[in-house]
C-alpha cells in the first residue's frame, strides 16, 4: 500500500485536529494530583486517549497509543527493545516531560539526554494519557521544553471485591497478560495488579520481556483524598544496537543486551474541587536503574563505535505543596516544591583495552510558582502562570504561560490562544560524562506559540491548530572541543487538525493529521513532514468493530553503515472486530498492518509485518 495512494484520503483531514476528545485536563484534586497543564482549570489544551482507546490498539506499549495523536511522532527504534522516540510538534524525546499520576519519570542519566523509556509500563495500568503540546516549565519545570506527557493510572472499581484481567497472543510472535484485584468500600479502595509482556524469541530485530506489579490505595477522609501508589517494573531485552543498520544492515552480528528497572513509591492529600480552600500535598520516591553490553559497531559510511558497557542508577526525591481559591470568577493558586536528584554511571570503552567511564552527580532544586485563571462573562477565560527554580548552589530560571480562550455562544465556536517559555537542565549525562560531558552547559530554552479554532458540528467537532516553536542554546556535540556545548537552534511551525463525527446510525468517523516544518542547520531524525490517522467506527448492540488508516510522508535518518539517507513515507492499515460476551467479558480480534507493510522505523530494522492479534478482557 503506498503513501500517495492515501496521501489523497487523508488530505480531506487537512483542514481538521484528533481521534481521542481535545478538552481540559483534571482540575487539581478532581483525580488525585494529577496536573498536566494547568493547577486552575484554564485552557491548557490538552489530548487525551482514553481507555477505551488504549484497549483498542491492544498495545504492546504506550508508544502505539501516542502515535495516533495529533502533534505527535512516536515510535520505537529498534524492535520490541529498541529505544522509545517521542516528538512532540517536532521537539525532540528528551524535550518532553513524562509523568505518572504526577511523578516525574524522565531518566538523565542515560545518553539519550533524559527521554523516557516506554517499555517500561504496562498499558494494563493506564486509564488515560494526557498529553499538553506546549511548553510545560511554567507548571513542571526542567524537562518540559516542547510539552508533557501524563499518565493516569487506573482507580479502584466500584464497591465490594471484583477481579479482572486482559490477555493477547499476536501470530507473529510475543503476547501479554496481566491480572487485577480491586477492593472498594464507600470512602476508598485499593487496587493490585500485575502483568507480563513477552515479545518471542524469533524476532530478527530482538526481543523483550517485561514484568510489572502495581498497586494503588485510595481513601477519603471528609473532604480530602489520599492516594498512595507503588510500581515496579523490569525490563530484559535484547536489540541490533543503535545506528548499527539493525537486522538488515549491520556488519557485526552480535547483539546488545539490556535490562531496565523503575521502583516508584508516591503519596497525595488533596481537597475536593467543590471546597472554596484547596490544599494538596505530594511525595513521590522513585529509583531507575539501567545496564547494558554492547558490541561495537564496525565503520561503514560514518565511523564505527568502540563496544561498551554501562550501568546507572538515578534516584529522584520530589515534594510538591500548593494551595487553590476562588475570588469569585478569578481562581488562584501558588506553592513549592523541592527535588533532589542523584544519578551515577559506571562503565567501559573497548579502545582495544577497557577505557574506565564512570561519573556521579546530585543536584537539588527549590522552586515556586504561582497561577491564575479568570473568567470572564461572555465565554472568555484568560490563564497565566509562572515559575522560578533555582538550583542549589547554581543559576535559577524563569518560565512563564498565558492562555486566552473565547466560546461564542450560541455557536460553541471557540478561539484559542497559548504562549510559553520553557527550559530543560543539562542531563546528568552531559554534565558528568568524563569524555564528553561539559559542567558549564546552560540550559536548553523554548519559546511556544499555538491559536486556533474549535467548532462544534451537529454530530461532532473539529479542530484547527497552527504552532510555532523555537529552541535555543541546544546541547550539540563539538568535534574540535571534543565534548557538549550550548549552539544549536531548532525552530519548529506547523498545523495540526482533529475531527469527531457521529456519521448516522452505528457509524462514526475520526481522524488527526499534522504537517511540520523544521528550521534547522543539520537534518532532524525521525519527523516526518505530513502524518495522518483515519478511523471508521461500527458499535451495534454487543459488536464493535473498526478500520483505522495511518500514513506518514518520509523523513530524514541516519545509520553508521549508510549515513544520511531519507525513509521512504508509508500506509497501513489495521482491522478490528470486538464482541462483549457478558457485561464484563470482551473478545477482540484485530488484524495489524494488513498491506504487511515492512517500512522502517530505524534504518536496516523493518516493522512488524502482517498479523493477527486475539484478546480477552474481563472488566
Amino acid at each position: 500500500m503506498s503513501f500517495r495512494t492515501v496521501s489523497a484520503a487523508l488530505a480531506v483531514l487537512a483542514a481538521m485536529p484528533v481521534a481521542q476528545a481535545q478538552t481540559l485536563a483534571p482540575e487539581d484534586g478532581e483525580d488525585g494530583i494529577v496536573v498536566t497543564a494547568s493547577r486552575t482549570g484554564s485552557d491548557p489544551g490538552t489530548t487525551i486517549a482514553d481507555r477505551e482507546t488504549i484497549a483498542r490498539r491492544q498495545p504492546a506499549s504506550l508508544l502505539e497509543v501516542l502515535e495516533d495523536l495529533a502533534g505527535v511522532t512516536a515510535f520505537s527504534t529498534g524492535g520490541p527493545a529498541g529505544g522509545s522516540f517521542l516528538s512532540i510538534r517536532g521537539g525532540e524525546p528528551n524535550f518532553t516531560a513524562v509523568l505518572i499520576d504526577g511523578v516525574r519519570l524522565n531518566d538523565p542519566t542515560n545518553s539519550a539526554g533524559g527521554a523516557f523509556d516506554f517499555t517500561l509500563l504496562d498499558p494494563s495500568i493506564v486509564d488515560r494519557i494526557e498529553v499538553s503540546r506546549t511548553a510545560g516549565s511554567a507548571v513542571h519545570g526542567s524537562d518540559a521544553l516542547s510539552g508533557v506527557v501524563q499518565i493516569v493510572t487506573r482507580d479502584p472499581g466500584a464497591a465490594g471485591v471484583t477481579a479482572g484481567g486482559q490477555a493477547w497472543l499476536d501470530t507473529r510472535s510475543g503476547g501479554a497478560a496481566s491480572a487485577s484485584l480491586s477492593g472498594a468500600w464507600a470512602t476508598g479502595g485499593v487496587i493490585l495488579s500485575g502483568g507480563r509482556y513477552d515479545s518471542g524469541d524469533y524476532r530478527d530485530e530482538g526481543s523483550l520481556r517485561r514484568n510489572q506489579f502495581f498497586a494503588k490505595a485510595v481513601q477519603r477522609v471528609a473532604d480530602f483524598r489520599i492516594s498512595m501508589t507503588a510500581l515496579r517494573a523490569e525490563t530484559r531485552g535484547t536489540r541490533f544496537p543503535e545506528d548499527s543498520g539493525g537486522p538488515l544492515l549491520a556488519v557485526i552480528r552480535d547483539r546488545e543486551t539490556r535490562r531496565g528497572l523503575l521502583s516508584l513509591g508516591a503519596l497525595s492529600l488533596t481537597r475536593d474541587p467543590e471546597a472554596a480552600l484547596r490544599p494538596s500535598l505530594s511525595v513521590a520516591w522513585t529509583v531507575q536503574r539501567g545496564s547494558s553490553v554492547s558490541p561495537p559497531i564496525a565503520p561503514g559510511v560514518l565511523d564505527g563505535v568502540p563496544a561498551v558497557t554501562a550501568r546507572d542508577r538515578f534516584g529522584r526525591l520530589e515534594a510538591i505543596g500548593s494551595v487553590a481559591g476562588d475570588l469569585g470568577p478569578l481562581t488562584l493558586s501558588g506553592g513549592g516544591a523541592i527535588l533532589r536528584e542523584d544519578g551515577r554511571s559506571v562503565g567501559t570503552l573497548d579502545y582495544g583495552f577497557p577505557l574506565p567511564v564512570a561519573f556521579s552527580v546530585t543536584r537539588i532544586t527549590h522552586s515556586g510558582f504561582a497561577e491564575a485563571t479568570l473568567r470572564i462573562p461572555q465565554g472568555l477565560q484568560v490563564g497565566g502562570a509562572i515559575r522560578y527554580d533555582r538550583l542549589q548552589g547554581g543559576s535559577g530560571n524563569w518560565t512563564g504561560r498565558g492562555s486566552l480562550s473565547w466560546t461564542l455562544a450560541p455557536s460553541g465556536l471557540r478561539l484559542f490562544a497559548h504562549l510559553a517559555h520553557g527550559y530543560k537542565r543539562p542531563s546528568l549525562y552531559a554534565l558528568g560524562h568524563p569524555l564528553i560531558g561539559n559542567p558549564a552547559l546552560a540550559p536548553e530554552t523554548s519559546h511556544s506559540l499555538d491559536a486556533g479554532i474549535e467548532a462544534a458540528l451537529p454530530a461532532g467537532r473539529v479542530s484547527l491548530t497552527l504552532f510555532d516553536n523555537r529552541f535555543r542554546d541546544l546541547i550539540d556535540f563539538d568535534p574540535v572541543q571534543f565534548r557538549l556545548v550550548n549552539r544549536a537552534r531548532v525552530g519548529t511551525r506547523g498545523i495540526e487538525g482533529a475531527l469527531s463525527l457521529t456519521l448516522g446510525g452505528p457509524w462514526s468517523l475520526s481522524g488527526a493529521i499534522t504537517y511540520l516544518s523544521l528550521d534547522s542547520d543539520t537534518p532532524l531524525r525521525g519527523r516526518p513532514e505530513w502524518r495522518g490517522t483515519l478511523r471508521l467506527g461500527w458499535d451495534k448492540g454487543p459488536w464493535r468493530a473498526d478500520a483505522t488508516l495511518r500514513a506518514n510522508s518520509d523523513w530524514n535518518d541516519s545509520s553508521i553503515p549508510t549515513g544520511a539517507r531519507v525513509t521512504p513515507g508509508h500506509a497501513e492499515a489495521d482491522i478490528g472486530v470486538a464482541y462483549r460476551l457478558t457485561d464484563r467479558v470482551r473478545l477482540r480480534l484485530t488484524a495489524r498492518n494488513l498491506g504487511d507493510n515492512r517500512s522502517w522505523d530505524a534504518v536496516g530494522t523493518p516493522a512488524p509485518g502482517r498479523s493477527g492479534r486475539l484478546s480477552i478482557s474481563v472488566e
